[in-house]
């Protein structure tokens, strides 16, 4: 499953690569925005999941730290192993999200350069 979610990204990462090689600049300014949209239409519900299932794994491990939101991912050894596939997934999911975002803002400001610098 791993795998091919990384085959996937990868595509879609040359794919929007090669569009924006060939798009005009105007195209490329909305066309990142709409990546970036796409990013963060989907990664922020993943992300308050993620939270919530690290949340309520560590709560029922009693094991919840305090100020525990200010840096989750040091909390992940405390996970209980039966929950860490799921509270995991979620986080992978949401961070892949980030990563959409950081991909539109790039496509949206080499766009923008290319429409400001003749």
């Amino acid at each position: 499953m791993l795998e091919a979610c990384l085959s996937l990204g990868i595509v879609i990462l040359f794919s929007v690569l090669a569009w924006a090689a060939n798009a005009g600049a105007e195209a490329m300014v909305w066309g990142g925005v709409a990546i970036s949209a796409i990013g963060f239409g989907y990664g922020i519900p993943t992300a308050i999941v993620y939270h919530w299932m690290l949340y309520r794994s560590l709560v029922r491990a009693d094991r919840l730290p305090d100020r525990w939101w200010l840096s989750p991912t040091s909390h992940h050894g405390l996970i209980p192993r039966n929950d860490r596939a799921g509270v995991y997934a979620w986080g992978a999911i949401g961070g892949s999200g980030f990563l959409v975002i950081v991909l539109g803002i790039l496509v949206t400001g080499i766009g923008l350069w290319r429409l400001l610098v003749p």
